[in-house]
């Protein structure tokens, strides 16, 4: 008799049917409302199945990841049902930090995020952002505490703090609420996934985004809505957004936020490709056996340069440069301050001297490597210069300065 194939042995245990009803019993709900993402959620179960080699703790993993997913939406539906006008929340002006991985996002993000006039995506509320019905107003919020056993924060994570350190007090990209779609590439960074990027890439993405849109709609509503509760607030208080994904659904991300300021940030793709492949490459050790790092570089690569590609077409097609503000990840390393300057005075907004003190604080306090350090090549990626070269010729020619001193904020013609 021959041997089960793994894919016969992993699909029953990434059975549909049999996750949801896991999740609907450990809501207590039943009520998905629009449950047209039931078809990309088995999408991706299928791939995963037939990609992905698990290990036992990391299938475990996987599927904790999809319970949590579909409970999370289960409450928000109960929610939506209950409080209509989570709705009515206005989001449509977020500040929203992109660029390819490892070309200073989460120090951008991280130090926009400081001042209490803003929004700030927790990692505690993106790992669950559907309230749980134990929670007691005025006590301690228990989704803090549940965040713990994310294994994003977990210290059995070799080579994943040096690149990139999670806790669940602090900010963190919303890319994660894009788990909640089952439609987004995002899942990809967890799980190596090819067939399902594959897929993803093929679909117009317009379904994700407006399903996230409402996710900050309603943890607005959840922190006291635009205005907040808190004393001192302006009735302004914006979104602090980041994620590197945003890159080929520039379109559609400013279609869900017609008053976003965009950011994007620029490092050679030399560094950035085998540094993000490093990290990712350490990520996908938590749920699966080493991939060949040959093969991690290469589709990658590929992903990303191909990302990239549909960024610069939509970008030039739409005629978006006056939207964007380009800037060095050079000056957000050595100069934060007239960066995030810069994106306070693209916005219209004030920079008070609280908030600019805070930010500061947070530059001198936060060296970089402060938690190990993150050493990659790309030789042990199977890449070479004049792959990357090829791969981003475009990118490179329009952005990208090499040998030279280069201008703050970089546009078509060198300044935007």
């Amino acid at each position: 008799m021959p041997q089960q194939s793994r894919y016969e042995a992993l699909h029953p245990e990434l059975d549909v049917k049999q996750l949801i009803q896991s999740a609907r019993v450990e809501a207590g709900l039943s009520d998905f409302g629009d449950e047209s993402f039931f078809a990309p959620m088995e999408k991706l179960l299928d791939c995963a199945a037939r990609d992905v080699d698990f290990h036992e703790q990391g299938l475990g993993s996987f599927k904790f990841d999809v319970v949590r997913c579909l409970v999370n939406r289960l409450r928000m539906q109960d929610d939506f049902k209950r409080h209509p006008e989570i709705l009515d929340e206005d989001v449509s002006d977020p500040i929203i930090i992109t660029g390819l991985g490892r070309s200073g996002t989460t120090k951008l993000h991280k130090m926009l995020s400081t001042p209490d006039d803003v929004q700030k995506s927790y990692f505690w509320r993106m790992w669950n952002p559907a309230r749980f019905p134990d929670a007691v107003p005025g006590k301690l919020d228990p989704r803090i505490a549940a965040a713990d056993f994310s294994d994003l924060i977990s210290e059995d994570k070799p080579g994943v703090d040096a690149a990139h350190h999670i806790e669940q007090g602090e900010v963190e990209e919303e890319s994660m609420l894009y788990f909640f779609t089952f439609e987004n590439w995002a899942w990809c960074q967890i799980a190596p996934t090819f067939s399902f990027h594959d897929w993803v890439m093929e679909q117009p993405g317009n379904r994700p985004y407006r399903f996230v849109k409402t996710m900050l709609q309603y943890l607005q509503w959840q922190d006291g809505g635009r205005a907040g509760n808190r004393v001192g607030n302006r009735g302004d208080r914006p979104w602090i957004l980041k994620a590197p994904f945003h890159l080929p659904y520039i379109d559609t991300l400013l279609d869900c936020y017609p008053n976003a300021t965009v950011v994007h940030t620029h490092r050679d793709p030399r560094q950035t490709m085998p540094s993000w492949t490093k990290f990712i490459c350490n990520l996908w050790l938590i749920q699966s056996n080493p991939v060949d790092p040959l093969v991690a570089g290469k589709e990658l690569l590929h992903s990303w340069s191909q990302a990239m590609m549909r960024y610069l077409e939509k970008r030039d097609r739409l005629k978006l440069d006056n939207r964007i503000v380009d800037v060095k990840y050079e000056h957000i390393r050595n100069d934060p301050m007239s960066v995030v300057k810069e994106i306070y005075r693209r916005t219209g907004r004030e920079m008070s001297a609280d908030a600019e003190q805070k930010m500061a604080a947070w530059h001198e306090s936060n060296e970089q490597g402060r938690f190990g350090r993150h050493e990659y090549s790309l030789q042990e990626f199977g890449l070479t210069e004049q792959m990357i070269d090829d791969a981003f010729s475009d990118y490179i020619n329009r952005f990208i300065y090499r040998g030279s001193s280069s201008p703050l904020f970089a546009g078509v013609a060198g300044v935007a």
